[in-house]
């Protein structure tokens, strides 16, 4: 598969990622900013989420109705989101509409007025959001995982703030945050698409000068600290009552961070134990047991460390038997380890799953950013079906060690008490 990637260093080391396909009539941009919850003062928490939202409520050049139908108007797409590790806008367009996606994204991280009335009102929206995803527990038992493994480190922070960090939250600090924390060597902008390189990059620089004159001194506070590492991982058993019709359960365990090498091998495992119909815990417990209707694996990999569980939604009553048979699927793939068919199945469905999202723009664009933000160089698509091509049974087998050892496996429960 031919892949035309370039990569530029701009001044003041923002890093910048271009993809030219020329097949196709859109281009997907991100903005990529390497602060997220992680690198939060814990009297702070939420403030990387509340930013973003602030970004979109007016700027010195747009109004928030304004920076939504300029890329609307032409039958484009603009969102963002917060992660653990970075922050990202993004836009999606055809091609001939580059040169306004990326002034609107530029303006939208260079002059956001954040004016007192819409912060009041904007908190307002954010306690909403908080309460949705208190109110939705398969959403809820996700953050509560991540309390429960990382404990008082950041990377268990709620995203969203709590209502007590978000309200504290002064104009002021956010301003101060934003012009400490969004500067070039924090910067990834990746563009994927039917795009020229030079005009392109020509307008990148452009529109993103306004970050040379930001200082490049950000909060020491705010420098993610190591996360703990897996000799270190205590695994806690909790269950938080709620009243809900289900009890929602994930299982697991910290894992390995992106750029360490059996991370090929961690995901075929997982594709094996739970990633999808014809997984072995889908077969097991939905399709043998009847336990749960929703039956998945997940993973995350950051700069230096990951998350590996499953996720369960079962009748009370059932916990312990669907916490049961989770036990027993481990044991007996530590006793007995994966099939060579079993082993290509998993390889064939990530081939799969990795060539199919390549026909989408945003996800080229998601791939030139997360290999950049994880400290590695980018790696075409054939390399990768290479690398995973390459694990072998036994290395699947010594992941699964360290990943599904039932020393090691944290678990955490959401609904009704159950006897």
């Amino acid at each position: 598969m031919k892949e035309d990637v370039r990569r530029i260093v701009g001044d003041g080391g923002m890093r910048i990622m271009l993809e030219h396909i020329p097949h196709v009539r859109s281009c997907s941009l991100g903005v990529w900013v390497n602060r997220g919850s992680r690198h939060e003062p814990v009297d702070k928490i939420g403030i990387s989420h509340f930013l973003e939202h602030m970004m979109f409520k007016g700027t010195s050049r747009r109004t928030a109705k304004q920076i939504a139908s300029a890329i609307e108007s032409v039958g484009g797409g603009i969102d963002a989101f917060t992660g653990r590790e970075y922050t990202c806008f993004h836009a999606r367009v055809l091609d001939e509409y580059v040169e306004l996606a990326l002034d609107v994204l530029s303006d939208l991280v260079d002059s956001p007025t954040m004016s007192e009335e819409n912060i009041k009102r904007e908190k307002l929206v954010v306690y909403e959001e908080i309460r949705n995803m208190e109110d939705t527990p398969d959403d809820m038992i996700h953050q509560l995982y991540s309390q429960a493994i990382w404990g008082d480190d950041p990377l268990g922070y709620p995203l969203l703030g709590t209502y007590e960090t978000v309200e504290s939250l002064k104009r002021a600090q956010m301003l101060d945050y934003l012009h400490r924390e969004y500067i070039a060597p924090n910067f990834v902008i990746a563009l994927a698409g039917n795009i020229n390189f030079d005009c392109t990059l020509d307008i990148i620089c452009d529109k993103f000068s306004f970050l040379l004159s930001r200082p490049n001194n950000g909060w020491d506070v705010l420098k993610a600290k190591p996360a703990r590492n897996m000799d270190d991982f205590k695994p806690v058993t909790r269950h938080l009552k709620r009243d809900c019709q289900q009890t929602h359960l994930c299982l697991g365990t910290v894992s390995f961070a992106h750029t360490d090498p059996r991370r090929y091998a961690l995901l075929l495992l997982s594709n094996i134990i739970g990633g999808g119909m014809s997984s072995r815990l889908f077969q097991r417990v939905r399709e043998e047991e009847a336990l749960a209707y929703a039956v998945y694996s997940f993973q995350q990999f950051y700069v230096d460390t990951g998350l590996y569980g499953v996720y369960m939604g079962t009748e009370p009553s059932r916990r312990d038997r669907t916490i049961g048979v989770v036990q027993e699927e481990y044991h007996k793939f530590l006793k007995e380890g994966v099939t060579e068919k079993e082993l290509q199945h998993a390889k064939n469905q990530l081939k799969g799953q990795l060539l199919l999202g390549l026909e989408s723009t945003t996800t080229r664009m998601f791939r030139l950013a997360n290999f950049e933000l994880n400290g590695e160089s980018y790696q075409p698509a054939d390399e990768v079906i290479r690398k995973v091509e390459a694990v072998p049974p036994d290395e699947i087998h010594e992941v699964a060690r360290v990943i599904l050892d039932p020393e090691r496996i944290c678990s955490v429960s959401l609904g009704p008490n159950h006897n």
